[in-house]
């Protein structure tokens, strides 16, 4: 193997470390071929993040003051005493999904496309994950969006009340329906209030 001769400069604080290895791994040419081989093993196991992630990694950021997270047991049980009128003032007054694709998106939700819409749903429910699964299917007339879910009929009436506010901002013409486990949003092409 063809051997290339180095000359660099190190801060002090490198150097000590550099010695530190050194005893460990005898020279300072193997303890920069171990590192270098660290640094391309390790470039290899980290791909890039999902649009998911980046999404979290933003909210985490610009929220983490406000942010409070606890499991879905924890969830499911606020869920089933929640004050469902409450929130539907609630949703009336912040609109929460509305801001979410603004702040998504950067523009206000009525320069969104109907395809920004449903991009942005689909990304939130995957964000927030209250979900057990998300089905879109399109055809020429509507999007079809089915979400399952394990927290009960308190989550799927939530999301309706959501979905059914942000759809009437943005001026689209939508059915939605729910069960304990599901909720079907079916958002019309073409239509406006």
């Amino acid at each position: 193997m063809k051997k290339h001769r180095i000359n660099t400069t190190i801060s002090q604080e490198h150097y000590k470390l550099l010695k530190k290895h050194v005893e460990k791994h005898g020279t300072q040419q193997k303890v920069l071929e171990i590192a270098i081989e660290g640094l391309e093993n390790n470039s290899k196991e980290y791909s890039a993040l999902s649009i998911e992630e980046e999404i979290w990694m933003r909210i985490g950021r610009e929220i983490k003051d406000l942010l409070m997270i606890f499991n879905k047991n924890t969830a499911k049980m606020l869920l089933e005493t929640a004050d469902m009128e409450r929130f539907r003032e609630y949703i009336n007054d912040q609109k929460p999904l509305e801001f979410t694709c603004e702040w998504y998106y950067n523009k206000p939700l009525k320069e969104c496309s109907l395809q920004e819409l449903i991009d942005g749903i689909i990304l939130g429910i995957n964000v927030l994950g209250p979900n057990d699964t998300i089905n879109h299917m399109e055809d020429d007339d509507c999007h079809m969006i089915i979400i399952t879910n394990n927290l009960g009929i308190n989550l799927a009436k939530l999301m309706v009340m959501e979905f059914e506010s942000l759809l009437k901002s943005y001026g689209v013409k939508a059915e939605t329906h729910f069960s304990k486990r599901a909720v079907f949003l079916k958002i019309f092409k073409g239509s406006n209030y």
